[in-house]
């Protein structure tokens, strides 16, 4: 794949927050009690208080105070918090209010985008073109060029950086946005567009993560520690450069900076992703306990379900493993790699005729699984050479 989709949006999504004034098709004279909502719930969104928002415009709208603005603010932090259809939505209530508002169109593609609609996002952007001012077009053509590098259209990505740059030949997300589209067919060069820019003087922290993601994504993680750490220096409240900071030193194997990092963002709206990533950093280091403590708080998903099995195992708690291994198969079908870690619990437990059909059913479905037929081999020596062990 061109490049990491996932951690580009998380760059993007922070870049299209409400902004009074920009983009209101509608002049409206505010009460003093509105104007100061407003300013609240800016704050909070700023803040990442997004619960906190959702309380407060809940609250506006009862007390008469429901228009297209407080109603798109509402939608936002609904997105924020992964309730996506609520999200949809009152998006949708806000824009049939003011269908010409910039701020709202340009928010829902963004949740859109975050909620993996990339289609129905890509035409909320093209919608947002039409009503937004045209300072706002460069980050509208950069939101478009990361939905269709996620839709596999480089060529047509490429088109809207251009579009971009056009405007603003100075732009460094765009910049950098063509820096990472060329990376794969020319390293040199996108590399180059980094240095340059990060060399230009005092960069802004978002073009510092947006660095950081490169050199993460081409396995550079010491530097992108470096880079990471910077712009988390210059946005400490940043959640999202505080998780790709945690990731970038657990890579570098700087274990002890990124559990400290992760478990200061356990409480933070980036806390699961951060109990997930701690998860996997104490399963590694054989802290089979208390990666099982992490992991058990984790939604029972297929995912978390193996990773508590393989816990159980490091913990030579067997029968438990097997439970929990089958569990997670039956929640995920036939899922490779929850077979490979089922067989390996079972062969440990004596069960070698169920370990050895479910590695031969691996191969199955993916012939060149190195680790299933890596498994096969040694289990079918041992049952080779079982019998002269009870001779």
């Amino acid at each position: 794949m061109l490049l990491s989709v996932f951690l580009l949006l998380l760059f993007f999504l922070s870049c299209a927050g409400p902004q009074r004034g920009e983009g209101d098709h509608v002049a409206v004279r505010w009460s003093d009690e509105r104007a100061a909502i407003d300013i609240e719930i800016l704050t909070l969104l700023e803040h990442n208080q997004y619960g906190r928002v959702v309380a407060l415009a809940d609250s506006a709208i009862g007390a008469g105070h429901g228009d297209p603005r407080i109603l798109g603010q509402k939608a936002q932090a609904l997105g924020s918090l992964g309730r996506y259809d609520e999200s949809i939505a009152v998006f949708e209530k806000a824009i049939i209010g003011d269908y010409q508002n910039c701020e709202n169109h340009l928010n829902f593609a963004v949740m859109l985008m975050r909620a993996g609609k990339t289609g129905r996002a890509i035409t909320e952007f093209m919608v947002a073109k039409r009503f937004c001012p045209p300072n706002r077009l460069p980050l509208i053509n950069r939101n478009l060029a990361v939905a269709n590098i996620k839709l596999g259209e480089s060529d047509q990505a490429m088109q809207y950086v251009r579009d971009g740059l056009r405007i603003d030949p100075l732009d460094p997300y765009l910049r950098g946005l063509e820096g990472m589209l060329v990376a794969d067919s020319d390293p040199a060069r996108a590399e180059s567009l980094f240095v340059r820019l990060r060399q230009a003087g005092d960069v802004d922290p978002e073009f510092l993560y947006q660095f950081g993601l490169l050199l993460l994504r081409t396995e550079r993680s010491g530097e992108a520690v470096e880079v990471l750490s910077a712009a988390s220096k210059r946005r400490p409240g940043d959640s999202a450069i505080q998780i790709n900071l945690a990731e970038a030193l657990s890579r570098a194997r700087r274990d002890d900076e990124a559990e400290t990092v992760l478990r200061s963002l356990l409480d933070s709206e980036v806390g699961r992703d951060a109990t997930r990533k701690l998860a996997r950093l104490l399963f590694r280091q054989g802290r089979y306990a208390e990666a099982l403590e992490y992991y058990r708080a984790l939604p029972p998903t297929p995912e978390s379900m193996d990773r508590i099995a393989m816990c159980l195992h490091g913990l030579g708690k067997l029968d438990e493993a097997i439970e929990w291994a089958r569990r997670a198969l039956e929640a995920r079908p036939e899922w490779p790699a929850a077979m490979v870690n089922m067989a390996v619990i079972l062969a440990a437990s004596g069960e070698l005729d169920e370990a050895e059909s479910l590695l031969i059913r691996v191969l199955e479905l993916e012939p060149d699984n190195m680790t299933a037929r890596i498994n096969l081999d040694r289990l079918r020596r041992a049952r080779a050479n079982e019998p002269s062990r009870h001779r």
